[in-house]
């Protein structure tokens, strides 16, 4: 059994997702920007740093492994060369590809990191929410 986590960032609006194996394991982070920082409609790469220090809320998720094997064909088929466009694919979008391919109920539309969070905390069962220090 691993987990899945979704985070909203401090600062500059933004999501990101952790995926882990089981609760031993530090995980993969995925994230989808513009190649030209700032830039709302910009080509887009999957960021895969670290995002532990810049997290503001997250929701976490118990999942089955192979969940998680099917949500990184998501991001690999769908951000990896993507064009990153506001509202329509951006990071939002890939936390919450993520977290359907994970099978959370997801809302059809999502437009803020924490209101993409406080959607899933509420439609799926969690096993931690903001709460410190992470569990991962």
């Amino acid at each position: 059994m691993g987990f899945l986590t979704v985070i909203s960032e401090t600062g500059m609006f933004h999501s990101a997702v952790l995926l882990q194996r089981d609760a031993g394991d530090d995980g993969r982070w995925y994230g989808f920007k513009p190649n030209v920082n700032k830039m709302p409609m910009w080509s887009g790469h999957v960021d895969r740093s670290d995002r532990t220090d810049f997290v503001n809320h997250y929701a976490r998720f118990a999942v089955e492994n192979p969940l998680l094997d099917d949500a990184e064909a998501v991001i690999e088929r769908t951000y990896a060369r993507g064009f990153y466009a506001i509202g329509v694919k951006d990071c939002v979008s890939l936390s919450a590809d993520v977290a359907e391919a994970c099978g959370l109920s997801v809302a059809i539309a999502n437009f803020t990191p924490y209101g993409l969070l406080i959607y899933l905390k509420v439609n799926n069962a969690y096993t931690a929410f903001d709460t410190r220090p992470f569990p991962w």
